[in-house]
């Protein structure tokens, strides 16, 4: 039985030292060691993996373009008529294998109108230049993306995944005891996960340079404000203006008060106290001088 077990140990130690993000990485070689495997059918292999069924064929992603690029444009047009341009440019836009995703209304300072336009790279630059001819183009800008390294990347990522998930398939269909069959199914639900991450970001890139976008702006002039005969506002600021100047005053005055009262008290109790004084000393001296003059 034990040398039995020896291509499995080796396997087990490959394909987890060769894949990183499983939990038990470190310690699968000694947990695999000690499984116990009989020899069965071979279970399903990476290469059925990239079936149709699978979601992303690998020999089908590989035909896609030589670069991956996703394009971004941003207009913003001055027109004389917004409605009649925003029909304009949905019948454009239709017209050139694409649709409109989002769009919203405006009349706030003028008629505005905001578009987001999906559109074939094949028809992108074609269809910028007929949105420009809806009026004067006021701004422009066109950004690219590459996005092939990356996309490329996730393919050898997921190959290696789908090959991974292969061999641990093949230990799983030999395992004997419950615990060993346990154990490779948590590496099987981790990878499993990382091979929908791997995919759902494939899939994102496909679509992302598969339709270019457009931001579309369709704005009229402005419309002038009528005068007023009476300008409200000013008179109000006049108003605010005076209002504040009363309360300045206001405070003033009190502030005064309040330093002027303690002081006229003080003051006042003082002259009251001098002219008692002096009254007493004079009363003083009224009584005195009659009895020397006998």
């Amino acid at each position: 039985m034990k040398k039995n077990r020896i291509p499995f140990i080796i396997l087990a130690a490959f394909f987890t030292a060769g894949f990183p993000g499983c939990g038990r990485a470190e310690s699968a070689p000694e947990v695999m060691a000690d499984m116990e495997f009989s020899r069965a059918a071979p279970a399903p292999s990476a290469a059925d993996e990239t079936s149709p069924a699978a979601g992303i064929s690998l020999p089908q992603a590989q035909t896609l373009q030589a670069r991956m690029i996703i394009k971004t444009a941003v207009l913003q047009i001055k027109v004389q008529d917004v409605e009649a341009a925003f029909t304009r440019a949905v019948q454009l836009a239709e017209g050139s294998g694409g649709y409109v995703q989002s769009s919203t209304r405006s009349v706030i300072a003028g008629d505005r109108a905001d578009l987001t336009i999906k559109v074939p790279p094949d028809g992108f630059l074609p269809l910028i230049r007929s949105l420009e001819s809806l009026g004067s183009s006021q701004s422009k800008s066109i950004t690219g993306q590459d996005v092939t390294e990356e996309y490329y990347d996730l393919e050898g990522e997921l190959e290696n995944l789908l090959q991974v998930r292969g061999r641990l398939f093949e230990l799983l269909s030999q395992a004997k005891r419950v615990d060993d069959a346990i154990l490779v199914e948590e590496q099987l639900e981790r990878i499993g996960s990382n091979v929908n991450r791997v995919k759902g970001r494939m899939k994102y890139l496909q679509t992302m340079t598969g339709m270019s976008t457009i931001d579309l702006t369709l704005a009229s002039e402005a419309r002038p404000v009528a005068e007023a005969f009476i300008n409200w506002s000013f008179i109000g600021n006049g108003f605010v203006v005076a209002a504040r100047a009363l309360v300045r005053i206001f405070f003033f005055i009190l502030q005064a008060l309040v330093v002027i009262i303690p002081l006229g008290i003080v003051a006042g109790g003082a002259a009251w106290g001098v002219i008692r004084l002096l009254r007493a000393r004079k009363a003083s001296r009224g009584a005195v001088k009659p009895s020397g003059r006998r």
